[in-house]
């Protein structure tokens, strides 16, 4: 059996992250751990829930998705990230 793949949601626009989560969750063995409005919050969320990968928008408040996982990739390089 497969490891789980940890997600975090990353997402300022509540209806996108609603439709990014529902494709997701018809994915054996993915696993979306939490959701996110801000690039503040994802980077912290991440450390906490250990996401292995975090889909992440580009533009959101506190901190843009580009500099969040740059951020991430530093304190955990094994971290990826996709731009929806």
């Amino acid at each position: 059996m497969m490891k789980p793949i940890r997600v975090l949601l990353a997402e300022d626009h509540l209806l996108v992250r609603q439709g990014i989560r529902a494709l997701l969750e018809r994915i054996e063995d993915v696993i979306v751990v939490a959701e996110v409005g801000d690039g503040l919050d994802a980077v912290r969320v991440a450390r906490e829930e250990r996401a292995d990968i975090v889909i992440m928008d580009i533009k959101m408040p506190g901190l843009n998705g580009l500099e969040a996982l740059m951020r991430l990739r530093r304190e955990y390089p094994s971290v990826r990230g996709i731009n929806p």
